[in-house]
């Protein structure tokens, strides 16, 4: 499965969007195409290098991604050009929300736009309308996009609606939200939980923040009051998703639409109610007055950034990918404004998920997601490759949205089972889709079996119950039961999943492994008995997509945290008179030496030329690699409303500069690795939460490839954890200067207790 300079799906030469419109023709028969490909046991994935979609788009933002029922993934977008070549070309030379698919995660098509001039929602004008942002699930046999429209400051939230997740798509009549200014109603994600019970959630970088409110049970208005679960100005494009029971909900910081000084982080939070309120791995609130979030993607000093807005996908193996949105910043063509989707391995690593073991987005090659099966089908060759035993017959059926399937006849209460021959043993992912025709019998995944009379099998039916049999000798000897919510609705397609590791499997129903489990039951393993395959009773099951695949080996240690080392001594300031030996002002000297510690009230002036010019007191760095240190007090809780901030500088000139302070945003207190020159907070990058007392860290490294003065930022509110957050990067050169600010406002006074470099 390696890149290659063909589609993965016709063997054809690879074209740009803007020359697919031949595509679009098949999306009627889309659910009848070539089926992915069955793998021999021993083929591995291929690699890959981000972004995904460059054969097809250089834009592709705000992809949201799932797996169709016919077995290929599909991901949707917000409405661009897509590429450079029509970019700034007429509206309807603009593709409305674009769809692409893939067998592999890796080689995608194009096939179609959500919207047209003919079938976009009557209740907006669609020449002054903007459709971003969609949310794709899937729900009692239907495919739901949730979407963002936009435009005259009038944003809210809509549906559409589908049987194929290619469309033809069909808007709901009317918004999802009644219109609101407070927050900024963009950027929409929906959970449906165990219940059935249906929330949305949605918001951007107003007083509002992010938002969660339960929805009606068809989804298409509020049942209740929202809740602000993530800070004012804080965030946006939220990601909802249930694990060991919790809900986790991801959403990206500031920055998203810069290549020059775009950040973008992905911050996570969790919560035993999926109306939070959600913490972080340090217990701090999301939606705190000093907000938290743990840090799952952030720029890391290579060729992507503003790396945000996520969804999550799991390949065939079980491993999970995250996909984001952002900027090549060495793209040649700086004013072209389209974000690309770049896709990595998602890990989760003591109950937090994190990029690639926190080494975050990759710009070399990539081992590829597992993509096929080691035995399986989707049975669009026929039922080759399986056995059936016990009473009944299998045969093929066929319908618009899976394509082919596998559907059993004529049997009785024993059960009908569809293996495939030669699966592998041990620890294996096994999967397969379900549905039911009638109230007399049940359809099922097989875990394990030896024959007719001894297998262990996950049954859905009519009773709406996941139930796990234990059959030995042809009597079922012991049940796992746990119950779905009334409406599920089983006679559509439903996917069931086990994981098998160590003996121990866990089984999962969910609507289409969006992370959305419906229910969930673990249970043991006989060693030696066959794995994967399928199960009807009755000859009432239906099926597709069975496969069995060698299950992923998670990572479970982290990147290590940078190497502060041993402090050098010589460098140490502690402020213990005002000679302030070694260093030297930026612009007139301000502030003073007092009780061993620098007072500085904050400038009304800060870098960006408009206005009065902020000082700055600095010194000269050690040559290579080092950190250095402060610790700060800035009552920023009390702060007055503005941007007034203090901190630490690294310095060529005001255009050449980042800083590391905190600041008021709002109602929020937050702290920023500063990228830009004036007082704006859009777009920098936030690192861990704020205090009033605060440890703050700037480490330098040198590129090796492009010479560039790296600096990674941590923040600590006890001076013993911290919280290292993204990269940032000044030009090669002469070694920028190390040293302090206190501007941006008016209002507070910074005290600084000291210095400290480390090696």
């Amino acid at each position: 499965m390696a890149r290659s300079n063909t589609t993965a799906e016709t063997g054809a030469p690879r074209r740009r969007a803007g020359r697919l419109v031949a595509t679009v023709a098949a999306i009627g028969v889309i659910g009848f195409g070539v089926q992915p490909a069955t793998a021999d046991p021993g083929d591995r994935p291929g690699t890959y290098t981000n972004h995904i979609m460059d054969d097809i788009a250089d834009a592709y933002s705000d992809p949201s991604i799932i797996r169709g029922k016919d077995g290929y993934w599909y991901a949707y977008a917000t409405q661009t050009y897509m590429t450079k070549q029509n970019a700034g070309g007429p509206w309807e030379s603009q593709h409305f929300m674009p769809i692409t698919r893939s067998s592999d995660l890796v080689n995608w098509t194009y096939v179609g736009d959500v919207f047209g001039p003919d079938n976009h929602p009557q209740w907006r004008d669609f020449e002054s309308t903007y459709y971003w942002a969609p949310d794709i699930r899937y729900i009692n046999g239907k495919y739901y996009l949730y979407y963002s429209v936009a435009g005259n400051d009038d944003n809210t939230v809509a549906l559409a609606t589908a049987d194929h997740p290619a469309g033809p798509w069909t808007d709901i009549g009317r918004p999802v939200l009644p219109y609101g200014k407070e927050v900024n109603q963009i950027d929409p994600a929906v959970f449906v939980d165990t219940d059935g019970e249906k929330y949305l959630y949605y918001g951007s970088f107003r007083d509002g923040g992010i938002q969660a409110v339960r929805l009606n049970a068809e989804g298409t208005a509020p049942a209740g009051e929202p809740v602000q679960v993530v800070g004012a100005r804080r965030g946006e494009a939220a990601y909802v998703r249930k694990r060991d029971g919790w809900y986790y909900l991801f959403y990206s910081g500031l920055g998203c639409c810069a290549r020059d000084k775009g950040a973008y982080p992905v911050y996570v939070g969790r919560s035993k109610s999926p109306m939070g309120p959600f913490v972080d791995a340090e217990g701090v609130g999301l939606a705190d007055l000093h907000p938290g979030g743990t840090i799952v993607n952030s720029p890391n000093g290579n060729r992507w950034v503003a790396t945000g807005h996520s969804a999550d996908v799991v390949d065939k193996s079980g491993q999970e990918w995250i996909l984001t949105n952002g900027f090549d910043r060495f793209e040649k063509d700086p004013g072209w404004g389209g974000r690309p989707t770049v896709m990595d391995r998602l890990d989760w690593i003591d109950g937090w998920p994190t990029v690639r073991a926190g080494a975050w987005t990759s710009e070399g090659t990539q081992t590829a997601p597992v993509a096929t099966w080691d035995v399986g089908s989707g049975f669009q060759a026929g039922l080759g490759g399986f056995r059936t035993l016990g009473t009944g017959v299998w045969k093929a059926g066929v319908d618009s949205d899976s394509g082919r399937y596998a559907r059993a006849t004529d049997g009785g209460s024993a059960p009908q089972l569809l293996l495939p021959n030669r699966a592998p043993k041990g620890d294996v992912r096994l999967e397969t889709d379900v549905r039911v025709r009638d109230d007399r019998g049940r359809v099922g995944l097989v875990l394990a079996s030896r024959g007719v009379a001894d297998h262990l099998i996950a049954w859905v039916g009519s009773g709406s119950a996941l139930t796990v049999e234990l059959t030995r000798g042809g009597k079922v000897r012991k049940t796992w039961t746990e119950r779905l919510h009334s409406g599920a609705d089983v006679r559509t397609w439903h996917s069931l999943n086990a994981e098998i590791r160590d003996g121990r499997a866990r089984v999962e129903i969910s609507s289409a492994m969006l992370g959305m489990p419906l229910a969930e039951i673990e249970v043991h393993v006989p060693a030696t008995w066959d794995r994967g395959g399928a199960a009807s009773s009755h000859g009432s099951g239906e099926v597709d997509n069975v496969g069995v695949t060698r299950l992923f080996t998670p990572v479970t240690r982290k990147k290590p945290e940078p190497r502060v080392g041993e402090e050098l001594t010589s460098r140490r300031e502690d402020f213990t008179d005002d000679s302030l030996d070694g260093w030297e002002w930026f612009g007139p000297p301000d502030g003073k030496v007092a009780d061993g510690r620098y007072v500085w009230p904050t400038q009304d002036a800060d870098f960006s030329g408009n206005g009065t010019m902020a000082s700055a007191l600095l010194r000269a760095a050690p040559k290579g690699t080092y950190t250095v240190e402060t610790k700060l007090h800035l009552p920023i809780t009390d702060a007055p409303d503005g941007r007034s901030q203090a901190g630490i500088i690294a310095f060529r000139s005001p255009k050449d500069s980042i800083h590391l302070a905190p600041t008021r945003t709002g109602p929020t207190r937050q702290v920023f690795l500063w990228i830009g020159r004036d007082r704006d907070s859009w777009p920098e990058m936030q690192i861990g939460p704020s205090a009033d007392t605060m440890w703050l860290r700037l480490r330098h490294t040198v590129n090796r490839k492009t010479g560039e003065h790296m600096y990674q930022a941590a923040t600590s509110r006890d001076g013993k954890k911290y919280i290292w957050g993204g990269v940032w990067h000044l030009p090669a050169g002469d070694d920028p200067r190390i040293g302090l600010v206190s501007l941006a406002g008016e209002g507070l006074t910074a005290e600084f207790d000291y210095v400290r470099f480390y090696r």
